[in-house]
């Protein structure tokens, strides 16, 4: 399993994380890791870079060592099917998991070009929006970063609450308005930058999940603008797909 010539231009430590987290997503809660002698060998790099990636992912609550005995995969991923939106919350409360939120920051502003823009309206428009930035830890370890950009005129930040518990789109579940059908998601592989591997406990150049997603209601106003980024190992998303004829 050595790790192929084109990403040798990256850093080793931010190679084998992305190796070992690929290789998670096929073993199971309580599964036992090669020994480290062995997982070196395999993965072509030192074992002192191996052992600086395990700590970050025990940190990170993916793996758990047991002394004497080995390393061992913690705990399931949050897995959901894309054909259905879904909170991380109600994710874990599935799997009977605590969540909780970290670095709240929730603003009313003027939206960027970047945000009126998705949102669905004219380049040049002046549009108030609520912007609420927050970090999504489950059982204490950072899994998610979240951002929800909403025109005012569906949320505000009198709306919202102070017992918000990090979910724009259960407030509006709850609601019952606006109606919400549809919404379309982008994914795409992204390194962490400094600032997200400093708010999700992972190395800077790290693989992330990008998620950019618009929120569609009943009468296709785009009522939520988000940029989600999830660390992998946490989550395992899968598509059901039609055969075509």
């Amino acid at each position: 399993m050595a790790i192929s010539n084109h990403h040798k231009v990256r850093p080793p430590h931010v190679q084998v994380e992305e190796t070992l987290l690929a290789m998670l997503e096929s073993l199971h809660p309580g599964d036992r890791l090669p020994s480290e002698p062995d997982l070196a060998r395999q993965l072509g790099v030192s074992r002192a870079t191996l052992r600086e990636v395990i700590r970050t992912l025990i940190e990170r609550g993916l793996l758990v060592r047991r002394h004497g005995v080995g390393t061992f995969v913690a705990k399931p991923v949050l897995e959901a099917g894309l054909e259905v939106l879904e909170s991380i919350e109600r994710m874990s409360a599935r799997l009977e998991l605590e969540t909780e939120m970290a670095h709240l920051d929730v603003q009313e502003r003027f939206a960027t070009p970047t945000e009126v823009y998705g949102l669905g309206y004219e380049r040049g428009t002046r549009l108030e929006v609520l912007v609420v930035n927050r970090v999504i830890a489950v059982s204490g370890v950072p899994v998610a970063d979240l951002r929800d950009i909403v025109p005012l005129t569906y949320l505000t930040r009198e709306k919202l609450g102070a017992d918000f518990n990090g979910s724009v789109l259960e407030i509006f579940l709850s609601r019952g308005t606006p109606i919400l059908t549809t919404s379309r998601t982008e994914i795409a592989a992204v390194a962490a930058s400094t600032k997200f591997a400093t708010r999700l406990h992972v190395s800077k150049g790290s693989a992330l999940l990008k998620l950019t997603a618009q929120l569609f209601s009943y009468d296709d106003k785009i009522v939520d603008y988000s940029v989600s980024y999830f660390v992998p190992g946490h989550f395992r998303f899968h598509v059901m797909r039609r055969v075509g004829h």
